[in-house]
């Protein structure tokens, strides 16, 4: 019992430094998983797959060349399946759920047909290694279809 009582204190020391040393994994928000270089995984253009980077052959195997960098916080790089890329600036709804990128433009002007602006929906709950945006409208790049990009940081 004597032994008990002087390990006691040591015991309670110990036990409080490790409660308090397991500091908080806190869940990185929608805007921290975003921050990334992301590439194409699987392309739709309305119901039609036309894009699989896993596949032997695509429809428009141009989409092996999309890539959406939002390394900046604010600062976006769209390179677009015919290889064109252009620079602009992006956000997160407060809802997280509509990404947008806003005063994209390139050496040969803005994207055809948005008046330099692409509004993405965000489909499910984005990670750090996935995400899968859908334009908010038909796009003319896309065959002037909805188009759903299952994204992937490579």
């Amino acid at each position: 019992m004597k032994k008990i009582l002087t390990l006691l204190p040591l015991i309670v020391l110990i036990a409080g430094a490790l409660w308090g040393c397991g500091g908080k994994n806190t869940e990185p928000t929608v805007e921290e998983k975003l921050t990334r270089v992301w590439t194409a995984k699987v392309v739709k253009e309305g119901s039609d797959i036309v894009y699989d980077k896993t596949a032997s052959s695509n429809k428009i195997p141009g989409y092996a060349n999309y890539k959406l960098d939002l390394t900046s916080k604010t600062a976006a790089k769209l390179t677009e399946k015919d290889g064109v890329t252009f620079t602009g600036t992006w956000s997160i709804s407060t809802d997280n759920t509509t990404l947008t990128i806003s005063n994209l433009t390139s050496s040969s002007g803005v994207p055809t047909g948005t008046n330099g602006t692409l509004a993405y929906k965000v489909i499910g709950t984005p990670t750090t290694a996935a995400i899968t945006l859908e334009t908010a409208t038909a796009y003319i790049k896309a065959s002037n279809t909805i188009a759903n990009y299952q994204l992937t940081n490579p």
